[in-house]
């Protein structure tokens, strides 16, 4: 018997038969409260089609924005990279994800047609699209066979993994039809939101699905529908905001309808449409929905509106929906609908974790003995405030370079006009924090000027629970002012000064505060000093009662005329003058800024959660250095072209001030639940410089290089019927049912074994359309910039009639001439798909063709092979030992002592290799000997070490300590009077082969021996993915002695390859459908890392025969 516990707490007992269990299911541990990231299973199931357990096996390498964007070909980076990672006998194949490629990239194409700035998906979101891509696909395909596929992989694999939840229901069909995306705000969900609606228009289509209604946007409020139709129209797409007297017109079907949830009801009214009016066949997109409508009266309403549809839901907070649910049992359907829906999961956790948005404070004051410490503690909100402005200020560059905004204070009350005592004294949330912006202006007796100088030397008497200082780190930039004065108080008087100017545009102490109602018009309350502009704007429904209120708090308060902007709508604007706004949470959603920096939050309760973690993920949001998203600490290599402002990291943090903010706790476990830092733990960054270990001016070493300033496109002009290219290319298509693919391993490999090989012949070609194939290729030559390659109907039909060049893998039935109409259309189609196979390997083999015809050996410096400067370490600050290891690893490093490995858990490992042309490597695990991650909280899972660039993983360690050890135990025999250089080979930054699929060897390795130079590619790799000894990466070193050394003609530059396999031969899966002699690997320069003689037989096959072929 087992007993185990639901997400809800209710016990489940369950007898497991003591004879027939299945062991996996019997190793099952009893599970605490599930959390949603546990239960993602469709998010698991389409990343198993890659092979992968989890989101960071799967982004491991794609997260360089170097592959932002499409190259030459208009192809995505990002594709090329994924196709490294597929399963050569796996459900996705090359020729598929170039299929959902190209639909990204024409969508995306069409959304940027209008675009000043066009859109380059971040990793997160091309796999976003792509998980989208893979599902419409077998969604319409077959749903039946995609809810057996799911409830399969739910059964066998995702119940028995250590790390998720498995208490949830078999599939069925009716859940297949609503996906959800769980996305940090900020992160670009919107503009996902366009481009999915193109791909279900696209599948919907395309499997002749019943023809769709209505396209709706469903939004929480009216400020939300705003903000989609100016995204929407930006993105060149029909939309219209809903009216009811529109219902049924010439619009309806052919573009996106918006309305906020509070327009639907079950019966016709005034203000609101009945939601049968809708029939149920639409496409819904769903932004927010949770948070628009009480209870769960909106799921219904979505229920309605798609039975017959489809619905797409976006969200940052389902984790947080789900655990306000005070019902267990809509508690528990809740979790289980999301468990099923979510599509992919790229939450705050991840969006953190990477690097993007800002940095984060959060303090909170949970009460006051008097009001002394309120006032000081809300000085500290302004002071902060003036700080990021005058960093602003400071540098034209964050902004125009860095593309920060101009700071904006933020403050959140839970009551408007609601009224309690505190001291003696009645007020509201709001007048609370009017009465200390009075008090702050007047400043009859200075005291404002004392709390400054005490915060800014730490003497403010406010303390973490701790005993340290709350402010003890904040303020540096104005702290190294202070430092250099002699007046101490003098200087607070002067930032006093300072922050009336800069805050509330006022050069007069002793000013009184303003409150203005404006007359007509939006009925908002403009904030002034004097007769100055207006600083800030309070946001409210009510705003005539909330002046009444403050009129009897004494307040100087009047209607006036503001013109005809609101300062509200117009926050934004370069030109605003508001520096600070003010409300309930009212405007937590359906607006949108840049601006927020600082934030207060005044009495707010649970009951608030998701509404703040939304208002808290606005306040995050970072357009960064080139539109990267990041903050400049996290800027990747790439983007470090530009010298950092000072100060910037101080104005790229969002501040948080609570004041009896019961959020507090709730808002902690948010950040514990996503695995990211709450305030009592933070980072160490230690930077570690490389050493190099060569001079390279006084060592010649040379690689093969295409000549600076060749320009393919501009020097070459590609005929695709050219009879060398179709001797060159195979194109592969399978015209089987795709979902035969998702069948089990054993089952997929012998159905393959009988699948049917046809050809089109002359028969079939006589029904194609010719100019339809013509604009189809011409199409795709557009898209990707191919203007150097000339398409002719007379090419394509003489491809087709000399099939040589492709495999088609298709029914037998699907080629004969029964089904006429039905199977015309599909060799049409087919058609098609094998000549843009064809043209795209037909480029890419001229291209490479001529670029080897510019090839000439190059001299390598530092520079032209991409070395690192530098390590960044970040280290945990509570993890005292590893942070005392990496700190003594720097210092040897700088003083010259590093000359041995050092070793931290043998999961980390700085490692001293002479013959590499720098030092030191760096080395961690990805796994420890018990299978887990190695340096991560066990609570959060949040890292507790990370490093940059990408350390060693543990084949190219076990290389690098292999190969080390043959130098060392050779020098005196094989090796005696040469030179061994070796060096680690850069993704991208480095050497790289298009010729092979664009690859790029792990390691360089040069033996010199008089005047020859052995240049040898190494890549120690797995080779289970691949598809055979002629795989491209394989081959390269036949590609290397032929081709590449007769265009360099030099004897005495000796090229070759290897693939050091750390797959056991036994596990390679080409070998075990084929076997062949196991000689064969080695004579293809295939040698395994578990044959512990591999580096002595690879310098054999090298330097005994001296460089001839082998």
């Amino acid at each position: 018997m087992q007993i185990r516990r639901n997400p809800y707490g209710k016990k489940i007992v369950i007898l497991l038969n003591p004879y027939g269990n299945n062991p996996k299911i019997m190793a099952k541990k009893v599970q605490k409260k599930g959390k949603l990231q546990q239960a993602l299973v469709l998010f698991h199931y389409i990343l198993q089609l890659f092979g992968c357990k989890d989101l960071a096996a799967l982004s491991r390498d794609l997260k360089d924005p170097a592959y932002e964007g499409v190259n030459d070909d208009h192809e995505s980076k990002l594709y090329q990279e994924l196709c490294r990672k597929l399963y050569a006998t796996g459900p996705l194949t090359m020729e598929r994800l170039h299929y959902y490629d190209e639909h990204i990239v024409r969508f995306t194409d069409e959304i940027n047609e209008k675009r000043s700035e066009p859109i380059k998906w971040k990793y997160f979101q091309y796999l976003s699209l792509l998980f989208t891509e893979i599902y419409l696909d077998q969604y319409f395909a077959d749903a039946q066979v995609l809810c057996d596929n799911l409830n399969r992989f739910l059964h066998e694999d995702f119940n028995h993994r250590a790390d998720t939840w498995h208490e949830l229901p078999d599939f069925t069909v009716d859940d297949l039809n609503k996906l959800a995306f769980w996305n940090a705000t900020g992160s670009g969900k919107t503009l996902l939101m366009h481009i999915n609606i193109k791909q279900y228009l696209y599948y919907a289509e395309h499997y002749h699905a019943k023809k769709t209604n209505r396209i709706i946007v469903l939004t929480p409020n009216e400020g939300l529908s705003r903000q989609h139709y100016e995204e929407l129209k930006a993105s060149n797409m029909h939309v219209e905001m809903f009216s009811k007297q529109g219902m049924g017109g010439m619009f309806q079907g052919k573009g996106v309808e918006i309305i906020d949830i509070n327009k639907l009801a079950d019966k016709d009214g005034d203000k609101t449409v009945a939601v049968e009016s809708f029939e149920g066949n639409n496409l819904v997109l769903v932004d927010e929905g949770h948070k628009g409508s009480s209870g769960d009266v909106w799921m219904g309403y979505r229920q309605k509106l798609t039975e017959e549809g489809f619905s797409f839901e976006y969200s940052a907070t389902f984790g947080q929906a789900i655990s306000a649910k005070s019902n267990a049992k809509d508690r528990k359907a809740m979790f289980e609908q999301y468990g099923k829906a979510t599509l992919f999961d790229y939450s705050y956790r991840y969006f953190y974790a990477d690097g993007y948005g800002k940095d984060y404070r959060i303090m909170n004051m949970n009460d006051w003995n008097d009001d002394e410490l309120l006032d000081m503690y809300l000085t500290a909100y302004l002071l902060c405030l003036y700080e990021q402005a005058k960093i602003y200020g400071s540098d034209a560059r964050i902004h125009n370079k860095f593309l920060v905004e101009k700071p904006l204070g933020i403050f959140v009350g839970s009551s408007v006009k609601a009224v309690s005592k505190e001291n003696k004294r009645e007020v509201s949330d709001v007048t609370q924090v009017l009465l200390f912006l009075q008090n702050f202006i007047d400043n009859p007796n200075q005291a404002f000027t004392t709390y400054i100088r005490r915060l800014l030397s730490s003497d403010d008497g406010l303390k973490t629970k701790n005993g340290y200082s709350v402010f003890g780190t904040s303020f540096q930039t104005l702290k190294k002012g202070m430092a250099v004065e002699d007046d101490k108080q003098k200087f607070a008087d002067n930032i006093y000064r300072g922050i009336l100017k800069e805050l509330f545009h006022s050069t007069i102490s002793g000013a009184k505060l303003h409150i203005d109602l404006q007359k007509g018009g939006f009925e908002e309350i403009g904030l002034r000093v004097g007769n100055s502009p207006y600083f800030g704007v309070i946001n409210v429904g009510d705003g005539k009662e909330l002046v009444k209120l403050l009129q009897a708090n004494g307040f100087l308060c009047e209607v006036k005329a503001f013109g005809t902007a609101s300062l509200f709508a117009t926050i934004n604007s370069p030109q605003s003058s508001v520096n600070m706004l003010i409300g309930s949470k009212k405007f937590t959603e359906g607006w949108s800024s840049w601006r927020v920096s600082v934030m207060g939050l005044m009495n707010v309760g649970r009951s608030e959660g998701s509404e703040i973690i939304q208002l808290f993920g606005r306040g995050v949001r970072l357009k960064g250095y080139k539109y990267s998203l990041k903050r400049s600490k996290m800027l990747d290599a790439c983007y470090q072209d530009e010298f950092i402002p000072k100060g910037l990291p101080t104005i790229e943090t969002l501040n948080i001030f609570g004041v009896r903010a019961d959020y507090m706790e709730a808002f902690k476990a948010y950040l514990e639940d996503e695995g990211l830092p709450t305030n009592e733990i933070d980072y160490e960054e230690i930077v570690i410089k490389t050493i190099p270990t060569v001079d390279l001016e006084a060592t010649e070493l040379y690689l093969p290089k295409v000549v600076d300033g060749y320009n393919f496109k501009k020097s070459a002009v590609v005929e695709p019927a050219d009879s060398v290219l179709m001797n060159r290319v195979l194109v592969k298509l399978d015209k089987y049912p795709k979902v035969d693919l998702l069948r089990s391993k054993n089952v997929e490999t012998s159905y393959n074994a009988s699948r049917h090989l046809g050809k089109l012949s002359q028969e079939h070609l006589h029904w194609i359309d010719w100019t339809e194939v013509y604009f189809a290729l011409q199409k795709m030559k557009a898209e990707r910039g191919w203007y150097n390659m000339e398409l002719r109907i007379e090419d394509f039909k003489h491809l087709m009639a000399h099939p040589t060049w492709y495999e088609l893998a298709i029914p037998e039935a699907n080629l004969d001439f029964r089904d006429f109409g039905k199977n015309v259309e599909q060799w049409q189609d087919i058609t098609i798909c094998l000549l843009r196979g064809y043209i795209d390997m037909a480029y890419k083999k001229a291209k490479a063709r001529e670029e080897q015809k510019h090839l000439k050996d190059t001299r390598i410096t530092y520079y032209n092979i991409g070395v690192p400067e530098e390590y960044t370490v970040k280290v945990r600050n509570d993890k005292a030992g590893l942070l005392d290891h990496v700190t003594s690893v720097k210092e040897e490093v700088e003083q010259g002592n590093f000359h041995r490995d050092r070793v931290f858990d043998d999961c980390f490992k700085t490692l001293n290799v002479d013959m590499h042309l720098y030092k030191p490597l760096l080395f961690l695990a990805e796994r420890d000997v018990n299978g887990k991650r190695p340096f991560l909280d066990e609570v959060t899972g949040e890292p507790v070490l990370q490093v940059s660039p990408v350390p060693l993983n543990l084949g190219e360690k076990n290389f690098v300590e292999a190969f080390r050890q043959y130098c060392n135990e050779h020098q005196d025999d094989v090796l005696a009077s040469k030179q061994v250089y070796l060096l680690r080979n850069e993704s991208k930054k480095g050497m790289g082969f298009f010729e092979a699929n664009n690859f790029y060897p792990d390691f360089i390795l040069w033996i010199l021996e008089g005047e020859k130079q052995y240049v040898t590619f190494i890549d120690p790799k797995g080779i289970r993915n691949l598809k055979g000894l002629t795989d491209p990466k394989i081959q390269l070193f036949h590609y290397l002695q032929t081709d590449v050394a007769a265009q360099l003609a030099n004897e005495n530059l000796i090229l070759n390859s290897f693939i050091v396999s750390d797959t056991p031969m036994d596990k390679v899966e080409f070998w075990a459908k084929e076997r062949f002699a196991p000689k064969e690997f080695m004579l293809n320069h295939v040698l395994f890392m578990n044959d512990k003689d591999y580096v002595d037989t690879m310098f054999d096959m090298l330097l005994g025969e001296r460089g001839k072929k082998i």
